[in-house]
């Protein structure tokens, strides 16, 4: 009977601490961490996050942009830092659910060593060729792939990103061989496929839909079940007939591990609600990205089924990180 109560007395006060932390928080300013360099996707979504969550919380929330890796820098910061709620990542795919496991030395287990949050935004991925480029949509590129293989080339943001393994997943859905060209970011991948140096790349919609709408770039389809609201004319795989061919770069907020749960479903519950409002409708809706939103426990589940998707796909491809 004894152990009994001290069993009770623990876990009673175990929760009056949760309850407490998650009362007096947020104490102090919110360090956002961005694992990629300033003006990118990831970013400039952020940043505008940032600005609608510091008035929610009453705290101003400060962007920390850590770039390298793959987004595996900003991580670890983030996995380092005090687990209280006061430090954030706002990662994408990569960060998450791709990079830490392609390389030769893990460096962090996601589902160890952060606790996720909500799931923000997702950018469908479009199929981009050259305006002028000889592939007029997707189904010249895959006949022209499976007759000439090898001769035609993709370029990517880099080994081990999505924009690299939106190609690999079409190449292995239509049996046919093309040329991987990796660059160091994707601006430098699309001046290229702009160029015809390079005949198609799989892009973020965000990252490419300037240059869809400028006359740069052909979209050739959206890796999306059902047409993007922003480029509503462009078919998707499914329609072309590779319902498999599904890639998107997604993007949520994560905390360290041992963040109290009171902590973190305060944040759901804030970030929730910036997500739901028109304003976030109409930013992230110009930039042809869907909304997601969703509970922590989601989240946890949709980042564990696409590791073990992209990572499989990575492996059976014989790609690797540094």
């Amino acid at each position: 009977m004894k152990h009994r109560i001290c069993a009770a007395m623990a876990l009673a006060g175990a929760l009056f601490a949760a309850q407490a932390a998650a009362q007096e928080f947020p104490r102090q300013p919110v360090k956002l961490v961005v694992p990629f360099a300033a003006g990118g996707p990831a970013d400039i979504q952020a940043r505008w996050l940032g600005v609608k969550l510091g008035a929610a919380l009453g705290q101003p929330v400060v962007i920390d942009n850590r770039a390298g890796a793959g987004g595996v820098l900003g991580a670890q910061a983030v996995i380092n830092a005090p687990a209280d709620g006061h430090t954030l990542l706002f990662a994408s795919v990569g960060a998450v659910a791709i990079a830490p496991y392609l390389m030769d030395k893990q460096p962090y287990d996601v589902a160890r060593d952060l606790a996720p949050v909500i799931r923000v935004a997702t950018a469908p991925m479009v199929l981009v060729s050259s305006s002028t480029g000889r592939h007029r949509d997707l189904a010249a590129l895959v006949a022209d792939a499976k007759v000439h293989p090898g001769k035609v080339s993709y370029a990517s943001a880099g080994p081990g990103t999505t924009t690299q393994l939106g190609s690999e997943l079409l190449k292995r859905e239509v049996g046919a061989e093309m040329i991987h060209i990796p660059y160091k970011g994707a601006a430098p991948a699309l001046t290229d496929v702009m160029a015809g140096t390079v005949d198609v790349m799989f892009a973020d919609a965000p990252v490419v839909l300037p240059y869809i709408k400028g006359g740069k770039l052909r979209a050739l389809a959206v890796g999306t079940p059902t047409r993007v609201e922003g480029l509503p004319d462009v078919p998707t795989t499914a329609e072309g007939g590779y319902r498999n061919v599904l890639a998107s770069t997604w993007y949520g907020v994560l905390a360290p591990a041992k963040t109290p749960p009171a902590v973190v479903k305060r944040l759901n519950s804030a970030i929730a609600t910036v997500l739901a409002s028109p304003d976030a409708v109409s930013f992230f809706g110009s930039q042809a990205l869907i909304v997601n939103g969703g509970t922590p426990e989601e989240f946890g589940s949709f980042v564990a089924s696409e590791s073990k998707r992209w990572t499989a796909l990575a492996k059976a491809a014989g790609v690797r990180m540094d």
